[in-house]
C-alpha cells in the first residue's frame, strides 16, 4: 500500500468515525454516547477506534470544528448573497431557515453547547470564539444590507444570533411552526 492510499485511508475512517460519533451524540447525547458506541457504529474495534482518536473529548472537539464551521460557512455565504443584491428579507429568511431547522445539525448544536456550558471547558471556548466571528460577520453583513440605516448593526448582529438559537431550540421542541417570514421581514425594515 502507497503512501498517499495510507493516508487517504486514514481522513476516510476518521471521516466515518466522525459521522458515526455525530449521528450517535444527534440521537443520545454527548454524555449518552460512549467510545464503546461510536466503534461498534463504524464497525471497528475500540483498539482501532483508540489509534485514531484516545479520547471521547478529541472526537468532540473535532466534530466541533466541523460543526462550527458549516454555520461559518453559512453565514459567509449569507455575505456572499448580499453582495449579489438580494433584497435583506430574503436573505435573513434564508439564513434563519437554514441554519436554525437542519434536524441533525440542530439536535447535534443543542448538544454540543450544552457539554460546552456544563462540563467542558474548551468546548466552551471554541463556542465562545466561534459566536464572536459570528456575530461579527453578521454585523458586517447587515451594514451591506441595511446602507444608510441609524439602526445600531452590532446589537441587531446580537438580537439575529439570539434569534437563530431561538430559533434552534424551538424547531427542536417542534410545538409551533416559527413563522421566519414574517420575522425576516420585521428584521429587515428596522431603520
Amino acid at each position: 500500500m502507497s503512501k498517499e492510499e495510507t493516508g487517504s485511508q486514514l481522513i476516510s475512517t476518521r471521516q466515518s468515525i466522525l459521522e458515526a460519533a455525530s449521528k450517535l451524540i444527534a440521537q443520545k447525547g454527548v454524555k449518552n454516547t460512549s467510545l464503546a458506541d461510536i466503534s461498534k457504529e463504524v464497525g471497528i474495534s475500540k483498539g482501532t477506534l483508540y489509534y485514531y482518536y484516545s479520547n471521547k473529548s478529541d472526537i468532540i472537539y473535532d466534530i466541533a470544528d466541523i460543526h462550527l464551521k458549516k454555520i461559518t460557512e453559512e453565514l459567509l455565504s449569507w455575505i456572499d448573497n448580499i453582495e449579489h443584491n438580494l433584497i435583506a428579507e430574503e436573505v435573513l429568511r434564508v439564513v434563519f431557515e437554514r441554519i436554525s431547522t437542519a434536524e441533525t445539525r440542530g439536535k447535534l448544536h443543542l448538544y454540543l453547547i450544552s457539554d460546552a456550558v456544563t462540563s467542558n471547558e474548551p468546548l466552551n471556548q471554541r463556542f465562545r470564539e466561534k459566536y464572536k466571528e459570528w456575530r461579527i460577520t453578521l454585523e458586517n453583513g447587515l451594514r451591506k444590507v441595511l446602507k444608510e440605516s441609524s439602526t445600531d448593526y452590532r446589537v441587531l448582529s446580537y438580537i439575529i444570533l439570539a434569534a437563530i438559537d431561538g430559533f434552534t431550540i424551538q424547531c427542536r421542541l417542534g410545538e409551533e411552526t416559527i413563522p421566519i417570514d414574517g420575522i425576516a421581514k420585521i428584521l429587515s425594515k428596522v431603520k
